[in-house]
């Protein structure tokens, strides 16, 4: 059987930024909760990295425009 694959949401994305910066957990939890592989959530943690002065090293979810 065939994998379907699908792009995180903005609302997942937020979430994930939630759950990592307000509640302060891991990889995995966050993957529990949400759903998703925990491998999913470590690649969009890496992506969203905000490295212009790297405040708090704090996750920025990406918000496509409409």
């Amino acid at each position: 059987m065939k994998k379907v694959y699908s792009h995180l949401s903005a609302e997942e994305r937020v979430r994930i930024d939630e759950l990592r910066n307000r509640d302060g957990l891991g990889v995995n939890e966050i993957a529990r909760r949400i759903g998703r592989d925990k491998s999913t959530i470590s690649r969009e943690l890496r992506r969203g990295l905000w490295f212009a002065s790297n405040e708090n090293d704090s996750y920025r979810p990406y918000r496509p425009k409409r």
